[in-house]
């Protein structure tokens, strides 16, 4: 499977390349490479080119086969990589961003696809204006771990979420879960300074661990459905050049790390006895 193969088209790549994070996250060089050549990089090896995101994708890719079709909500979608692949696999989309400038590049890729059934909204998850029982299905990657209310979010999920509905969240991995503060609309930058880049961005916590994550969700009104630690040897944590390579080695060494990156859960929403 190559997937988000659909984003191999010039004019998307110099969308995506023209956002302040990726001027931030990668040099000029490949900035300018990726102009030129990232659509045929792209219709050879998919997007997003990091190994431990391509893993992610294909675990909830494999989860919501398995549940049909149906609507889905994006929170901090970004410019809506996780989006545009279900789109195209049938499902009913929302992806929802805080940061302007990322649901203007959603909107410039679509407007390329062109793809039915998927809208982007500039919106705090917060401040909506979904229905109750709104979606079949939540996801979340990424983004919690930059919301202070974290607790409050996931009683917002709880509220448009159709009933025994389906909440997937990938957070960061935290041993030790440390709250603290970076600039209003911040991003870390390779040398490990804050760059501001536009609207959102911050970050409360440095993650979550399993025993954290159980909290937030079990005091929500959520049950726990699966969950694993995504991991991966540090020689395989990719950059955009070594991908090729790194990811399929990736495949068959996943499973016998340690090295643990991210949280996986998926949850359902628990249905109050009468």
């Amino acid at each position: 499977m190559v997937y988000n193969a659909i984003l191999g088209r010039r004019e998307i790549c110099e969308a995506m390349l023209e956002h302040p994070a990726a001027k931030v996250g990668i040099s000029k060089w490949l900035n300018d490479m990726g102009k030129k050549f990232g659509f045929i990089y792209i219709r050879l090896f998919g997007y997003p080119p990091t190994t431990v995101s391509r893993i992610l994708a294909r675990k909830v890719l494999r989860a919501l086969s398995k549940n049909g079709k149906g609507s889905v909500l994006d929170v901090g979608c970004s410019h809506g990589a996780f989006c545009f692949e279900l789109a195209k696999r049938g499902f009913s989309v929302v992806g929802i961003d805080v940061n302007r400038e990322s649901i203007a590049v959603g909107q410039k890729i679509q407007g390329s696809l062109g793809l039915k059934g998927l809208v982007f909204h500039h919106m705090d998850i917060l401040s909506n204006h979904f229905s109750k029982k709104q979606f079949d299905v939540i996801m979340m990657f990424e983004t919690l771990e930059h919301i202070k209310e974290d607790s409050k979010v996931i009683r917002e999920f709880n509220r448009i979420l159709k009933d025994e509905g389906m909440l997937i969240v990938s957070v960061p991995y935290a041993e030790n879960v440390e709250e603290y503060h970076e600039p209003v609309g911040a991003c870390r930058a390779r040398s490990g300074a804050c760059v501001c880049i536009g609207d959102g961005g911050s970050h409360y916590r440095n993650g979550y661990n399993l025993k954290t994550m159980k909290s937030v969700l079990e005091n929500n009104g959520f049950i726990i459905r699966d969950w694993e630690y995504l991991c991966l040897p540090r020689f395989l944590e990719s950059s955009i050049l070594s991908f090729p390579v790194k990811y399929p080695l990736s495949l068959i060494f996943a499973n016998l790390s340690r090295n643990r990156l991210k949280l996986k859960v998926i949850a359902q929403k628990a249905i109050p006895q009468s």
